[in-house]
């Protein structure tokens, strides 16, 4: 518009002026160097005229052809993203296929063009390791980690995800923990290193970071309670084979109320103490809780206590088992320690009162056992087969 504001305006006074001119055409020298141009001012004005459209038509020309460039190149930029994702595409699903080889080569290629060329780079890392070719699939990691903008956790998993495939784990935990404290709280991070501190037997770091896990809905309550438990098992047993029962109990004293009262978490302590020769500890941590509970978890512990007397333990058992008459479990613990105490009637009477609420073969070969003891063998070979029969 500008452009056409300015011919106007030439051209107006061309019009207006030209006639006036036209009389008195007056006289223009133009010298440069040896040579010299004369001319009318009428004649000037023209010319400078005619050079100043060719100015604006030079313009247009040099705006034009680089807009055509600006648009090609665009048109062609745009034609190799298209065939870089297309590439993508067609070796994610050769590598859904198996074809690591075809996928790794499409991949890789598509990756200079490519949207997200990180992405291209650790697909390309995967398919060279299923290939065997770790020194590929550490120059395509290498890549990937310098392409990566906002993506580093992401390479750093696929890493870390690699070494663990070839059961490298020392190797995969270094590399989660270059991480930051905040990417570190990222729910596939958490989820790895859980994996990680099992395989590599760090219990401690499993313990702390498997509440984490559950406050962040990444584990459910049963699977909580079973890893937790067997988390503390191994770590207490741990402790006990290496430092002994007051490592034990001193971790024991340090753990939070709710845990002391789950039967999982008390029993895999009180296995740990017995471990360690000392069942007067376990009792101690038993005692309270066998009062009021009769869970299995506990008998279960209470079952492979190591006392130099057991008789307070006895009584504890005989009142809870007042308490629950009709479980079978309660009848056979009693009878264990009775016969740890050689005292073989009271023992069958209890046995037998628990294989009438629920027979085992276990408390069959208890009473078999019994039986030999009372020198009474024809009954102790009917409890054998009646054992043998059960547990087919």
């Amino acid at each position: 518009m500008l452009k056409l504001i300015v011919l106007l305006i030439v051209i107006g006074l061309g019009m207006a002026l030209g006639p006036q001119l036209a009389g008195n055409k007056g006289y223009v020298l133009i010298a440069f160097d040896q040579y010299t141009v004369e001319m009318s001012v009428t004649s000037a004005i023209f010319l400078g005229f005619l050079a100043l459209c060719a100015l604006f038509l030079i313009i247009w020309i040099i705006r034009w052809l680089w807009r055509a460039l600006v648009q090609s190149s665009g048109w062609w930029g745009s034609r190799q993203r298209k065939l870089a994702h297309n590439n993508t595409q067609s070796g994610m699903m050769a590598m859904m296929r198996g074809d690591y080889q075809h996928a790794e080569k499409l991949v890789s290629k598509a990756a200079v063009h490519s949207e997200r060329p990180a992405l291209n780079y650790l697909a390309a890392a995967e398919a060279a390791q299923e290939l065997g070719n770790d020194k590929k699939r550490d120059a395509y990691l290498d890549q990937a980690s310098k392409v990566a903008k906002d993506d580093k956790v992401a390479v750093v998993i696929t890493r870390a995800r690699l070494a663990l495939r070839q059961g490298n784990q020392e190797q995969a935990l270094k590399d989660l923990e270059t991480l930051t404290d905040a990417e570190l709280k990222q729910p596939q991070v958490k989820q790895m290193r859980a994996q990680l501190y099992q395989q590599l037997g760090h219990w401690q770091k499993l313990v702390d970071l498997l509440p984490e896990m559950h406050k962040a809905h990444l584990i459910g309550e049963t699977e909580y309670l079973a890893q937790l438990s067997n988390a503390y098992q191994q770590l207490f047993s741990h402790m006990a084979t290496t430092e002994g029962s007051d490592a034990v109990a001193a971790s024991w004293n340090r753990l939070p109320r709710k845990l002391k009262k789950a039967p999982q978490i008390v029993k895999a302590c009180c296995l740990a103490l017995i471990e360690a020769d000392d069942s007067r500890a376990a009792y101690q941590i038993l005692g309270d809780l066998l009062s009021k509970n009769q869970d299995p978890e506990l008998l279960e512990a209470c079952a492979e206590l190591k006392l130099s007397d057991n008789h307070h333990l006895l009584l504890q058992l005989q009142k809870l088992a007042q308490k629950h008459a009709q479980n079978p479990m309660l009848k056979e613990l009693q009878a264990r320690f009775l016969v740890r105490e050689e005292r073989w009637d009271e023992a069958s009477t209890l046995l037998q009162s628990a294989n009438e609420l629920e027979e085992t073969s276990q408390r069959l070969s208890m009473l078999a056992l019994i039986s030999d003891k009372q020198e009474q063998p024809e009954l102790a070979l009917d409890y054998y087969r009646r054992a043998l029969n059960f547990s087919f």
